[in-house]
């Protein structure tokens, strides 16, 4: 099987310029449509270290939640599903995150979030995706943020301290989406 990994996302066509991003990938022994459903059964709570991380940053508040990710993201005010694909779920996000600062609008469609100027937010899109590969699946979640000119700096001291723990909660929402899709029970 060719990998189709060239082919333009839906995370391309939202932000296709950024300020900052993340990639994580991994491995997934599954066929490409095993996994895309495991993207959308998976919840934070099947990823033990996301689940922690997002405890601790939501006092709490997140615990016991059993939705999937992509319906909740990982429990920011404001952040909304931009659209998805077969293989591909865009979550996104306009506002303040730092401490102080105020959550976005959550009522937004992927076209007022694409044409959102940020000047004193940060506009955040949240990809998870799977392409086929020989050895099974590859499965992605790519983060692009535009930061706006007049919160660079105070994005800037968050994102340093917010970062690594984003990292953290990625990679482990990946392990479990790979679990569900290896062997868990999809619905």
């Amino acid at each position: 099987m060719a990998s189709d990994a060239a082919i333009p996302t839906l995370l391309d066509t939202l932000v296709p310029t950024w300020t900052d991003r993340t990639v994580h990938g991994l491995d997934v022994a599954a066929s490409p449509d095993r996994v895309a459903a495991a993207i959308r059964a998976t919840s934070l709570d099947d990823a033990h270290v996301a689940r922690l991380l997002v405890a601790v940053r939501t006092f709490g508040a997140s615990l016991g939640q059993h939705k999937p990710f992509v319906e909740t993201g990982d429990f920011e005010p404001g952040f909304v599903r931009l659209g998805e694909t077969e293989r591909e779920v865009c979550l996104g996000f306009i506002g303040r995150p730092w401490p102080g600062g105020e959550p976005g609008d959550s009522v937004y469609t992927a076209e007022e979030f694409v044409a959102a100027e940020a000047l004193d937010q940060v506009k955040v899109a949240v990809s998870i995706r799977c392409t086929g590969a020989d050895y099974g699946t590859l499965l992605i979640t790519e983060s692009r943020i535009v930061v706006g000119p007049l919160a660079k700096r105070n994005f800037g001291l968050y994102w340093r301290l917010v970062k690594p723990a984003s990292s953290l909660v990625r990679s482990s929402l990946l392990r479990a989406i790979a679990r569900q899709a290896e062997g868990g029970t999809l619905s």
